[in-house]
């Protein structure tokens, strides 16, 4: 099959993930969700981390369906890499288990920071934590995966970094966002999971590494749809620096129905 199929397959498949996580963290940001489902104020730091692994926990469970349909399923269907399933869950679930870490003490960190500091403690965190992942880059793409890939230039990081935490101060200072508590910062992550989709596309038509940059980056904003993207979606050797939609290192030679039938 052609490689236009499968590009335009993928972006089916971004755009049914990403929208159903659009439409729920919508409803979950204007309704103030986490409010119920995190109502903790007081309490140790761990208690505040567990709030965080939980809100990974449902973010990861919705986005496995279409991580499946486009990581695994769709280059089967289209002839591309064809990778077993249990050894594409468990490259999944391993470039997952990083993300994971990432998010969950980033936000305890801006937690943390916020709560003793207030909103510049909260935005120095977010600023700390983008600074250790352009430091650790190289070596997490590695761990991913991703195929070998030359520095980025601080021109790439930069315009990703500034824009979130633009978008970042900006939602902190709305009357049912902040730092202070699990299901305030919550509130101000999601809103700026819709700040960093926007810059994104932004990007893309201007800088492409910029808007990889960005889209790795917003990992320390909790970025939900850091790997929602047709480039990305089910393609953890991607998370890191995304690669255009369709370009898949090699042709299968095997036919799809074949290894999906191993």
């Amino acid at each position: 099959m052609s490689s236009d199929a499968y590009i335009r397959s993928r972006r089916l498949a971004a755009l049914a993930g990403g929208g159903l996580l659009a439409a729920l963290a919508l409803v979950a940001f204007v309704y103030q969700l986490p409010s119920t489902f995190f109502p903790h104020v007081e309490g140790p730091l761990w208690l505040h981390w567990i709030a965080f692994a939980v809100f990974y926990m449902a973010y990861a469970t919705l986005s496995l369906p279409f991580d499946v349909w486009a990581g695994y399923w769709l280059p089967c269907r289209h002839q591309k890499l064809c990778r077993l399933l249990p050894v594409f869950l468990g490259t999944l679930f391993r470039a997952e288990s990083a993300q994971f870490a990432v998010m969950t003490l980033s936000a305890t960190a801006m937690l943390a920071a916020g709560v003793r500091w207030g909103v510049p403690g909260a935005v120095g965190a977010l600023a700390l934590a983008q600074a250790v992942l352009i430091l650790l880059h190289p070596r997490l793409a590695a761990y991913l995966g991703s195929p070998p890939a030359g520095r980025l230039s601080w021109r790439d990081w930069l315009p990703g970094a500034a824009w979130i935490l633009a978008g970042f101060a900006l939602f902190l200072q709305l009357p049912w966002c902040g730092a202070a508590t699990p299901f305030q910062l919550i509130e101000t992550l999601l809103g700026c999971a819709f700040w960093s989709l926007l810059g994104y596309w932004l990007l893309r038509a201007r800088n492409r590494p910029a808007a990889a940059a960005l889209q790795y980056l917003s990992w320390a904003s909790f970025g939900i749809f850091s790997r929602s993207t047709a480039d990305s979606l089910g393609l953890p050797e991607h998370w890191a620096l995304p690669f255009p939609a369709g370009a898949q290192p090699a042709r299968n030679p095997r036919a799809a129905s074949q290894i999906a039938s191993t």
